[in-house]
């Protein structure tokens, strides 16, 4: 693995972020096709929790702007 930079972990953010909701869209289409039970709903909170974590991880480690006087 190599160092990407700064602006690749936002982008490598985006791109799991319109994954993640361009996937669900889909599944919850099928899930509401073939009807009940609603499984969908288990795969949006497991990835959700994934994404919130990917989220959490790139605000912690980018570098905070100092506000000068």
């Amino acid at each position: 693995m190599t160092n990407l930079g700064k602006c690749d972990g936002r982008l490598g953010l985006q791109i799991h972020a319109i994954v993640f909701v361009a996937t669900m869209a889909l599944l919850f289409a099928i899930n509401l096709f073939t009807g009940a039970p609603f499984w969908a709903l288990w795969v949006f909170l497991a990835w959700g929790i994934g994404l919130a974590a990917h989220a959490i991880s790139h605000a912690a480690t980018r570098p905070h702007k100092v506000a000068k006087a």
